[in-house]
């Protein structure tokens, strides 16, 4: 019986974080996705298609009319499952022998910076529009150090994990889609024109990743 409940609970911990990567990854690319078409439906953007037409930010989605609701109820809660998130990702580490704590604790500076942003979405000045700004940035940033962080950890642990590689090649794609936009708004004039479209594709990307986590989570330490 003891030996019964002892096999359920690693089974246990890996449905909880499965369950917290996946909607990681899948809820937030409803929002943004949703609130764009509110925002177009409602006339505050135009109709395109984001992702390569660069017509509109993630945040102009979110200045006005319904959409400024909508965003702001349903990224609020989405901070607090990112908390839940690395939390779950520190004790899972933990039991394959990680001692250490810049993944949570670059993940919980990162839902921070991700609530801080969605509470200043829509309000004016130049505080709010620093604090928007700030939060962006540092939510993109620490994110993608701690899924990188991750990869390392799992490879250093000698974790068998199938979607180990594939973060790491979604990692190195993150990263030169970054570098790509450091180097286009220094070389080219209408880095401008380019910009939103560059958000649009790195949060997908983002979020493709916690995905790619939710598989290696579902299998971490099974044989493979």
């Amino acid at each position: 019986m003891l030996s019964n409940q002892a096999n359920s609970e690693p089974d246990s911990a890996n449905s909880r974080i499965f369950l917290a990567a996946l909607l990681a990854g899948i809820l937030p690319f409803l929002i943004i996705n949703s609130n764009y078409l509110i925002a177009a439906s409602e006339g505050f953007v135009p109709w395109c298609v984001p992702y390569w037409d660069s017509c509109t930010s993630i945040s102009a989605t979110g200045h006005e009319g319904t959409g400024f609701y909508f965003f702001k109820a349903t990224m609020i809660p989405m901070a607090f499952l990112y908390m839940w998130y690395w939390r779950l990702v520190k004790v899972k580490l933990t039991a394959f022998g990680y001692r250490g704590t810049a993944i949570p604790t670059l993940g919980i500076i990162a839902s921070l910076a991700l609530l801080c942003y969605t509470l200043a979405l829509g309000a004016v000045g130049d505080s709010f529009s620093l604090t928007r700004r700030i939060g962006v940035i540092f939510y993109f940033t620490f994110v993608y150090l701690s899924q990188l962080l991750i990869v390392y950890r799992v490879e250093k642990l000698a974790i068998p994990d199938p979607s180990r590689l594939w973060q790491l090649l979604m990692c190195l794609l993150i990263l030169s889609v970054g570098v790509s936009t450091l180097l286009l708004d220094a070389l080219i004039d209408n880095y401008d024109d380019y910009d939103d479209a560059f958000e649009w594709v790195l949060a997908l990307l983002l979020h493709v990743n916690f995905l790619l986590g939710a598989w290696g989570w579902r299998t971490l330490g099974k044989p493979v």
